[in-house]
């Protein structure tokens, strides 16, 4: 223990080291809540993405509360958000509406018509006569082209990446087809003196025409029935130099799997044009005539289930009612788990205070501690006990020895709080009135006298040691040429 009062900071700082500087940076920061405030809004959109990216338990969080506030907000004023919603959804519905109606009329005159005229009976017996439905044989002799079938299939392997196909089309197996169009092309090229960079364009069979667009990594091929305008092959051209440059990292790194270009479905269904024949149009009456009959009888319908709709409303409310309950109920859960955890993050807050004011005190302990140690051990080292010529007797009631042994029993005290046991050395010493052996054993008798009046007194006997200054291994500085004792403090 060296001499003198050490600076209380570096002895925090040798005690604690970095850790007592972070204690206080969390304690101010705690203490202060603007600074604490700031602190989480400088991260909390960073750990809010970070935790969405990782799993869905954050939407999952707040879900429940997102959803409690929105019904919440739409109970106590359900005006207020039909007013927002208005310029958006009211123009949308009416023009869905009318678009809904219009189509329906103009597809109800049509049917009607086609049912009731002479060509209709015609498509029927077709229809009978081939096995297939009505719809696709009057979509057939009314139609101009359409585009059936779409297949997107692999350069190298000849692998189907993927295919869409016409709701009215007669598919077979997409695959077989295309295996079929790529073995076509193998048989071309082995069998024709064509250049490699020679491709099969186009393939007809009756009112079917295939058209083809190879890319650098797949082949887009069309089925078209009727006769193919202009602009379809564009539009495979385009769709084709779309996909790849979109997908060129999937194509690249092709290994058989073709769940990468599920995607693909939807620049794909873009191809599935048609145009159908144009007809003059004339006025819907017989469509006119049976929407009013409709009409009508939905209007006899529902004066006739008025008074069910009228129980239905008032069950309705009832379950409103209920629901609004419901939510009410949930919103107070929502409010008392909020409290608590409010008073969970209060008492975490209390009790890191209450920590780090315990540490304070500890460390304040432990500076006193080795305030007052420091004090004792310059008292102890400084203190001598005089003997007579040739004697070495100790009186147990002198009060030199009482003061002495009273200020190794404090020192002994403050070394335990700083978890540390002292020893001290005892050395005696003689003058030279006698010969070397004599004053060699009256030195030791002398120190052994002392430190059994000592432990006599009330000193722990492991606290104290007994040697003669003059033997081998002392230091030099207890030796003293006079009839006392001299003494040395260390701590462990």
């Amino acid at each position: 223990m060296t001499v003198g009062t050490p600076d209380v900071v570096q002895l925090r700082r040798l005690l604690f080291g970095k850790d007592y500087d972070e204690l206080l940076a969390l304690k101010e920061q705690f203490e202060q809540s603007d600074k604490y405030s700031a602190s989480v809004a400088n991260i909390i959109s960073e750990a809010l993405t970070l935790r969405g990216s990782q799993d869905n338990s954050l939407s999952d969080a707040l879900a429940p509360t997102i959803e409690n506030a929105l019904t919440q907000s739409i109970c106590n004023n359900p005006k207020r958000f039909a007013d927002v919603l208005y310029p958006v959804m009211g123009p949308a519905i009416r023009k869905s509406i009318n678009q809904a109606l219009s189509e329906a009329l103009e597809t109800l005159n049509q049917v009607l018509e086609n049912s009731l005229s002479l060509r209709s009976w015609k498509w029927r017996f077709d229809a009978w006569r081939s096995g297939q439905t009505y719809a696709k044989v009057a979509l057939l002799n009314t139609l101009v082209y359409q585009v059936e079938q779409v297949f997107l299939i692999h350069r190298e392997s000849g692998l189907l990446l993927q295919h869409v196909a016409s709701p009215h089309a007669i598919s077979k197996d997409p695959a077989m087809v295309s295996g079929m169009l790529t073995a076509i092309q193998d048989f071309i090229a082995d069998s024709f003196a064509v250049n490699q960079t020679d491709t099969l364009r186009t393939l007809s069979l009756g009112e079917l025409t295939v058209l083809l667009e190879h890319g650098p990594h797949a082949v887009l091929a069309m089925v078209v029935r009727g006769t193919v305008p202009a602009d379809l092959p564009n539009l495979l051209m385009e769709t084709a130099a779309n996909i790849h440059r979109q997908y060129a990292p999937a194509f690249k790194a092709f290994n058989g799997n073709t769940e990468a270009f599920t995607a693909t479905e939807n620049l794909l269904a873009d191809c599935l044009k048609s145009q159908q024949q144009h007809v003059q149009k004339r006025p819907p009456w017989l469509a006119l005539l049976v929407l009013l009959s409709l009409v009508g009888a939905a209007s006899y319908l529902l004066y006739q289930h008025y008074q069910q709709l009228a129980q239905q409303e008032a069950e309705a409310k009832q379950a409103q009612q209920q629901v609004l309950q419901t939510l009410n109920e949930r919103l107070r859960e929502l409010q008392t788990h909020t409290s608590e955890l409010q008073n969970s993050v209060t008492t975490l807050s209390d009790q890191q205070r209450q920590q780090l004011r315990q540490q304070t005190q500890q460390a304040q302990q432990l500076t006193t501690a080795a305030q007052t140690i420091s004090k004792l051990t310059q008292q102890i080292e400084a203190s001598t006990y005089p003997f007579e010529a040739g004697k070495a007797d100790v009186g147990l009631d002198d009060p030199m020895l009482l003061q002495l042994g009273k200020t190794i029993r404090e020192l002994i005290q403050a070394a335990h709080q700083t978890g540390k046991t002292p020893q001290i050395l005892i050395a005696g010493n003689a003058d030279d009135s006698g010969t070397n052996d004599i004053n060699q054993k009256l030195a030791e008798l002398r120190a052994e006298n002392l430190r059994d009046a000592l432990v006599r007194g009330g000193v722990p006997a492991f606290a104290v040691v007994a040697y003669s200054a003059k033997q081998a291994g002392q230091p030099a500085t207890l030796q003293k040429n006079e009839r006392s004792t001299s003494y040395r403090v260390t701590l462990f």
